[in-house]
């Protein structure tokens, strides 16, 4: 197995350095990775990157993907701006000189996230082809489809017995996933979710969080936006929100994995246990079986 911690300073430099770089995002504003993208191409590095061409939840039109796709092609990047209509893209990935870098968020500089690095040459063929082609695939370690990847994530919870299972995310409505929640808290086993800042939850993300509280999940609001799950010795880590993927949706490019690397699954817990203990956000809800 070949999965390892890194972050975002890391990928930077290796940027920096490579011949080269595949890179999705689902939205790369002005930054230091955008910057790195261009001064490899500048530099005559082989640099393609796909960025979704009309991002999510975007009325105020301020995530918009032209500025950066017109700055990278001036330097001599290859850049492709895909439409949803062809396939929902929300993965944020890299490959530089055959190691694959996989980002929980979206390759910000405000806050925390997490970035796996991957030199398995299967998982790298696979990220390979969902930058560079928008195809999804998968193997033993990796998904990066949507529904496959958060099938793993309820496989992980479903499979937790009497373990505590903590989820994070930042975005959530009533899917496989939380029932999986919704069950393993109702067996009396400590669940715990965590979900991410927002001025306001929709309609059906508060129904989904009022449900899940009054069945014994403990819900937190404050998160860090980032998408993890922990059980015991293992984690799940991956990009997709646990809104659960029906029809079109199934097929967003995205990615997850169940890990049982010490250095992932410490970094996992800590990043959970950060969020939890946060009180930006308040307590949604903490419901006991008997309450």
């Amino acid at each position: 197995m070949a999965l390892s911690l890194s972050s975002v300073p890391d990928v930077i430099a290796r940027i920096g350095d490579a011949r080269d770089v595949a890179f999705g995002s689902y939205f790369l504003p002005h930054g230091p990775m955008r910057e790195a993208l261009i001064r490899a191409a500048e530099r005559g590095a082989h640099v393609a990157v796909t960025l979704q061409a009309d991002p999510y939840r975007n009325p105020d039109g301020k995530r918009d993907n032209r500025e950066a796709a017109r700055l990278l092609s001036a330097a001599g990047a290859e850049v492709t701006l895909l439409r949803s209509s062809r396939v929902p893209f929300h993965l944020k990935a890299a490959v530089c000189d055959g190691i694959a870098y996989l980002d929980d968020r979206n390759w910000t500089a405000r806050g925390p996230e997490m970035v796996v690095a991957d030199d398995d040459p299967s998982d790298v063929a696979i990220v390979q082809d969902a930058v560079r082609n928008a195809r999804a695939g998968g193997d033993a370690t990796l998904a990066t489809r949507k529904d496959e990847a958060l099938r793993r994530e309820v496989q992980l919870i479903e499979a937790a017995g009497d373990e505590p299972v903590t989820v994070e995310t930042e975005r959530v409505r009533s899917s496989p996933l939380t029932e999986a929640l919704r069950r393993h808290a109702r067996a009396g086993a400590p669940t715990t979710l965590v979900v991410g800042r927002t001025k306001h939850h929709s309609r059906a993300e508060r129904s989904a969080l009022r449900s899940l509280a009054r069945d014994g999940v403990v819900v937190r609001e404050g998160g860090t936006n980032e998408k993890l799950a922990l059980v015991g010795n293992a984690a799940w880590i991956g990009s997709g929100n646990a809104t659960g993927a029906w029809g079109r949706d199934a097929k967003q490019i995205e990615w997850g994995v169940i890990t049982h690397d010490v250095s992932l699954v410490n970094a996992v817990r800590s990043a959970l246990e950060r969020d939890v203990a946060s009180r930006a956000g308040g307590l949604v809800g903490n419901c006991s079986r008997s309450g």
